[in-house]
């Protein structure tokens, strides 16, 4: 398609060609300086300027000599051969102006008005002083007059020498008196009848008018060329503009088309005639009008415009997709066409908009890809971010969808995904996106959700959906699928974390039974490669002996004696490093890894003490906490006195910590089995008091002896008011129940004075102490009085 420079000069072919098609559509025919009227014209504006200067020069002179020692020396006929001179030229030249249509008729007609003027600047000539006139130079003002008006040269030199001759006729009459000489005042009037001065005037006035004929005929010449090559060049540039396969157009500022090539006009399915009584804006779709009207309001301003898509209404009615740029050409600095170079993009459309199914849809189901679906997040997240609300993705994995393609074949298991992928689109509303991100996964974008809840009967819905038998050929197979749900803006503001999370919360669906769903919650978070990565190397964790316990001590608040110490595994990774157990217990419980690790530390927190003890850390009682998976082990309870058995450690020594989560997840189960803890002389204690949903009607059954609560309250007490009600009112149940209270995460000197105030009694936390490794804790407890809380007050 051809481009045009967006700086105004460079497009001055099209200029000439919008002034040549403006013209015809205003009724004239824009015609070339080559042309004999437009040359006409022009030789009668000359002369208009030529009498107004002559005129003022007049009047000047005669104003000035009246009041010099002259006077106003002209004569009565001076007078009226010069006025008569002067409108004479006036009215054969409004007759050229006006009349030349039919003056042109005649073939001599330029020839004559050229004639005409040589009479009368002869007759000014003799008026103004004869061979002293100085309007001689007139002459050759006439000379180059005649070499623009007329093409041929002979014309010209021919016109040329009559005004020579006419001059020296008019020299010699007066010379020899046949017409008396006009005198001049400041001119001496012997010059009248020196023959010698007469000659040397008349042959410098020849001379000269020769050369200025010579000089001008061969200007004009050139002219009269460079005119007709441009003009041969509009001619094949208009030709080339009219045949191009590109639909080219130009119009006014206003909008009225002025020319259309034939590309154009069929594609418009218009003729000629009808193409240019259209508006250009009328021929534009609703749905281009705006890049349209942005462009060319571009072009109007800087000249030029980028590429545009828009789309045009053919006379049918149908949509023509076109491409392409505007240039506007300027005159005098006002925009006075706009031309529009484009093509038709229907082909390329077709095959962007197939490229794009592929790119954006999977081919299967029809439903939106992965990359769709993250072009459809992130605009539901910015939705949901300006108006403040809620976006939820669901994220399914169909349960057991493996058996049915080993069973039955993948086509058969295609099938099943087309059917599904239906129930699902059917379960979402039309603003929601249902995807298809491979094999038999999907995700669901919820958008403008009043409340969480709503995502919550979404999710019903489709189990509800997919649940019902498909039919398969002659199959009536029964798929269940299980769901995760994230939210924005709760759960993450980031689109993959919300898909992770989602992720995440479907493989703890999975992990409850299938066919259910679950919302995503913190503690599932787990990056997916360190998950991998973790699995893999935790089974070989124990083996390679990467495990490690650090110990951190429990205060009595009162005296500042350490009551306890408790034991935290840590897992120093050979690549990863030093690894808390919130990032690998979730995953060793997943795993059932939890049991021999579990088992690992048991037995070294008991030897641990038992060297401790003999160095002289007698009555040192060390806390473990409990997995879930422990507990319910039918044989944990041998295990322990096992090992306590091996050790040699005594039971009064070791302090189990449970969750609350823990015991109740089977609490007969549990309350059964810390009985029996008990009266093996362990301390139990439950960890993390108040973040779970135990009742005092199950508290009172459970044979404990501490409670501890959860950092969560003890953070905020200073600044909280309900932390601050909840810590209370534990530590009063606890001493109602004739339980120790201890208080974890204490970090400010302020926590800890409102938890002496509230009658706590014990401490655990960074302000006293970090957990530190064994070798540690002997050294740190040197001068630390070892308290059995027991025999405390």
């Amino acid at each position: 398609m051809p481009s045009l420079n967006g700086n105004k000069g460079s497009a001055r072919w099209f200029d000439i060609l919008a002034d040549r098609f403006r013209g015809v559509r205003n009724g004239r025919r824009a015609e070339p300086i080559n042309g004999s009227e437009v040359r006409c014209h022009l030789v009668v504006k000359v002369r208009w300027l030529l009498l107004l200067f002559i005129g003022s020069y007049v009047v000047s002179a005669g104003s000035v000599f009246t009041f010099s020692r002259y006077g106003f020396f002209l004569s009565q006929e001076q007078k009226l051969i010069l006025i008569g001179s002067v409108l004479s030229v006036a009215v054969y030249n409004l007759a050229y102006q006006f009349c030349y249509d039919r003056i042109s008729r005649f073939r001599y007609a330029d020839h004559f008005q050229i004639l005409l003027d040589i009479f009368f600047v002869t007759a000014l000539v003799h008026v103004s002083g004869g061979v002293s006139s100085w309007f001689w130079a007139v002459y050759l003002v006439v000379t180059i007059e005649s070499a623009f008006l007329l093409k041929n040269k002979r014309d010209v030199w021919l016109l040329g020498a009559i005004g020579g001759g006419l001059f020296g006729a008019l020299l010699v009459v007066e010379y020899y008196g046949v017409i008396d000489n006009v005198l001049m005042p400041f001119v001496a009037g012997e010059l009248h009848h020196d023959y010698l001065y007469i000659a040397l005037r008349w042959l410098w006035v020849a001379m000269l008018n020769t050369v200025a004929a010579l000089v001008t005929t061969f200007l004009m010449g050139v002219i009269r060329t460079e005119s007709q090559l441009l003009r041969e060049s509009e001619e094949r540039l208009l030709n080339f503009i009219d045949t191009a396969n590109d639909l080219i157009l130009c119009f006014t500022p206003e909008g009225q088309l002025v020319y259309a090539n034939k590309a154009l006009s069929k594609a418009m399915g218009y003729n000629k005639e009808e193409m240019l009584e259209l508006q250009v804006s009328g021929s534009i779709s609703s749905a281009g009008l705006r890049a349209y009207n942005a462009a060319v309001g571009h072009a109007l301003k800087h000249g030029y415009s980028e590429i545009i898509e828009t789309d045009l209404i053919t006379k049918d009615g149908k949509i023509i997709p076109v491409e392409g740029s505007f240039t506007c050409s300027f005159r005098d600095n006002r925009p006075v066409a706009v031309w529009w170079i484009c093509r038709d993009i229907s082909e390329r459309r077709l095959a962007q908009q197939q490229l794009y199914q592929l790119a954006h849809y999977d081919a299967l189901t029809e439903l939106p890809n992965r990359v769709l679906l993250y072009d459809r997040l992130k605009q539901a997240r910015a939705y949901a971010h300006r108006e403040g609300g809620t976006m939820a993705v669901i994220f399914l994995d169909l349960d057991r969808f493996k058996i049915i393609n080993d069973t039955l074949g993948h086509p058969v298991g295609d099938r099943l995904l087309q059917s599904v992928a239906k129930r699902l689109s059917s379960c979402v509303r039309e603003v929601d996106t249902a995807a298809r991100i491979g094999g038999d996964e999907f995700v669901v974008i919820l958008v403008n959700l009043r409340e969480p809840s709503d995502a919550e009967k979404i999710a019903s819905k489709i189990l509800v959906a997919l649940s019902a038998p498909h039919i398969i050929d002659a199959h009536e197979l029964f798929i269940t699928t299980s769901i995760g749900i994230s939210l924005y803006p709760r759960d993450d503001e980031d689109v993959d974390n919300l898909i992770k999370k989602a992720d995440i919360a479907m493989y703890a669906s999975k992990s409850d039974g299938c066919n259910a769903y679950r919302f995503y919650e913190p503690n599932m978070d787990e990056h997916a490669h360190k998950r991998f990565v973790l699995e893999n190397s935790l089974r070989k964790a124990l083996e390679g002996n990467e495990f490690l316990l650090h110990y951190q001590p429990k205060v009595d608040i009162s005296s500042g004696d350490i009551t306890a110490f408790e034991a935290l595994l840590r897992w120093n990774h050979p690549d990863l490093g030093l690894l808390s157990p919130a990032e690998f217990i979730p995953l060793a419980e997943e795993t059932g890894l939890i049991i021999p690790i579990g088992e690992w530390v048991i037995r070294h927190v008991c030897a641990q003490n038992v060297v401790w003890q003999k160095e002289g850390l007698s009555n040192l009682r060390i806390a473990i906490n409990l997995s879930g998976y422990q507990l319910q082990q039918q044989n944990f309870l041998e295990f322990v006195e096992e090992s306590l058995t091996d050790t040699g450690l005594d039971p009064e020594c070791l302090e189990f910590e449970i969750t609350e989560t823990v015991i109740m997840q089977n609490p007969d189960f549990t309350i059964s089995m810390l009985n029996k803890l008990r009266d093996l002389g362990i301390h139990i204690s439950i960890d993390d008091f108040g973040t779970g949903y135990s009742s005092l009607s199950h508290l009172k059954r459970f044979s404990v002896n501490t409670l501890k609560i959860d950092k969560t309250f003890v953070s905020e007490v200073e600044s909280s008011a309900t932390d601050a009600a909840i810590a209370t009112a534990i530590i009063a149940m606890g001493s109602s129940l004739n339980l120790r209270v201890i208080a974890e995460g204490v970090e400010t000197k302020g926590q800890l004075e409102f938890l002496k105030e509230k009658l706590c009694d014990e401490m655990q936390g960074y302000y006293f102490s970090r957990p530190m490794p064994p070798e540690k804790v002997t050294e740190f407890m040197r001068g630390k009085q070892i308290r059995n809380p027991e025999t405390a007050a």
